[in-house]
């Protein structure tokens, strides 16, 4: 939602832009370091934060359609606005595999891997992404972690070879948050442990172009 946030103030600086969230701190267990910046630069910007609280009732409109309401907050305060954008409520997409033919689902609807990223129980069936159990927050960062270990799995089985690259999720947490192209928190892994990355490297690696400049390098589409 962070980074929503800070879209929405790069484009639109007069707009006013309020975050509301159950946790008392965004980013929790994160570096205190990465914390202070991200609240520090969204009242730079002039994003309301209101932590410990919810809306005691959705609004009247549907999320990300314009159309004014006011709602009002577990702790009494009402909201004026008009556009929400829902930033809650995930859930796996894992329904076309429900039936159990493949595997068996665990609560989270989420597929049991193996440290090669097979399903287990199959030795040329891999997944990867939030459909996976591996015990990691579902974040895209470490998707394409997980695609290149799968890409080197396969490719050495097309190779007649047995598959040798293996995926061990992170003991810490880590992020690219941009907010808009020229701001934003990182935390990302080092020899040392979780690094703190400052704005300008956030926006050099993600924030000025959200990766579309390394998705196109990667797909090369041509229309």
């Amino acid at each position: 939602m962070s980074r929503t946030a800070g879209e929405i103030k790069e484009v639109w600086p007069d707009k006013h832009v309020t975050i509301v969230d159950p946790a008392e701190k965004l980013l929790s267990g994160f570096q205190p370091e990465v914390v202070e910046d991200l609240h520090g630069q969204l009242d730079a910007r002039g994003i309301e934060v209101r932590p410990g609280t919810s809306l005691a009732a959705l609004p009247s409109t549907e999320p990300g359609q314009a159309d004014a309401f006011t709602v009002t907050t577990t702790d009494g305060e009402e909201i004026t606005a008009d556009i929400w954008f829902r930033a809650y409520g995930v859930s796996t997409n894992s329904g076309y595999l429900a039936d159990g033919r493949l595997t068996t689902l665990n609560s989270r609807g989420q597929v049991p891997v193996t440290e090669f990223l097979n399903v287990e129980g199959y030795d040329h069936v891999y997944a990867v992404g939030d459909i996976t159990d591996v015990a990691e927050a579902k974040m895209a960062g470490y998707a394409m972690q997980h695609a290149e270990v799968v890409a080197k799995n396969i490719t050495a089985q097309l190779n007649g070879e047995p598959p040798t690259a293996t995926y061990q999720p992170l003991p810490y947490p880590m992020i690219l948050l941009p907010l808009g192209p020229n701001g934003g928190v990182g935390q990302l892994p080092s020899p040392e442990g979780p690094f703190v990355a400052p704005a300008s490297m956030v926006s050099e690696f993600k924030g000025a172009d959200l990766f579309t400049g390394r998705f196109i390098g990667q797909f090369g589409p041509t229309a």
